[in-house]
């Protein structure tokens, strides 16, 4: 399907899922291809909505909505997204072929894990100069995640060591935990409690902390703004 689309511009290319990824760009038009192992897939999408797709992992060959759910199912894949402008964006509509076009009842209101921050909310930490990847979590789960890295396995970790550091801090008085800090010769992690969530940023070694640390005292307090 990809060789019948224009090629638009490339604005991106992250580690994500698709829930993630829409949660990221609600309103993205133009068309992602996605890789995982050794799966290659394409969507084409109007303004947040999928349009048409395609899936190819060895033999197997899907196209439309049994190719959009095969997406949906992966929990992370390499997605390079290309933008389209208007009048390319209808001439990939007119170019694709009836057994691509996705139905209406496969749209992405099928994504679980529908995201608890605002899409603003979590770019306003990846824009931070330094900033790898973020990741909100909840329980030991990871619920939203975006940039280069995977949270699926540190989420539970993480929320561990805050626990554990908010009971030090309790024990000597210091006060309520705000943040917790690891850092190494390669870069730094940055663990912070928002309310019942948590948010985990992992950044460059020589990322502003300072920059960070407004966005995610600024995340808190909204957080707290709309829970009062």
């Amino acid at each position: 399907m990809i060789s019948s689309l224009p090629s638009g511009e490339q604005i991106a290319e992250m580690q994500i899922s698709l829930a993630g990824l829409f949660s990221l760009s609600p309103d993205f038009t133009g068309y992602i291809r996605t890789e995982i192992e050794n799966t290659d897939g394409c969507l084409l999408v109007e303004n947040g909505k999928p349009v048409a797709g395609s899936y190819i992992a060895g033999d197997l060959k899907l196209s439309g909505s049994d190719a959009y759910r095969a997406m949906l199912k992966k929990e992370r894949m390499k997605c390079i997204l290309n933008t389209y402008r208007p009048e390319e964006l209808e001439s990939a509509k007119a170019a694709i072929d009836d057994n691509f076009v996705i139905s209406e009842d496969a749209d992405r209101t099928e994504i679980k894990g529908d995201s608890i921050l605002s899409p603003e909310t979590l770019l306003s930490v990846m824009r931070q100069p330094g900033v790898i990847a973020a990741s909100v979590f909840f329980e030991g789960f990871a619920l939203q995640s975006a940039g280069d890295a995977d949270f699926e396995h540190v989420a539970a970790v993480s929320e561990d060591l805050v626990r554990t550091g908010a009971k030090m801090t309790d024990d000597l008085m210091m006060g309520e935990l705000n943040q917790l800090l690891l850092e190494t010769d390669e870069g730094k992690l940055i663990v912070t409690p928002a309310r019942d969530l948590f948010i985990c940023i992992l950044a460059e070694k020589d990322a502003n902390l300072g920059l960070i640390r407004l966005a995610l005292q600024k995340i808190r307090y909204d957080l707290n703004e709309e829970n009062s």
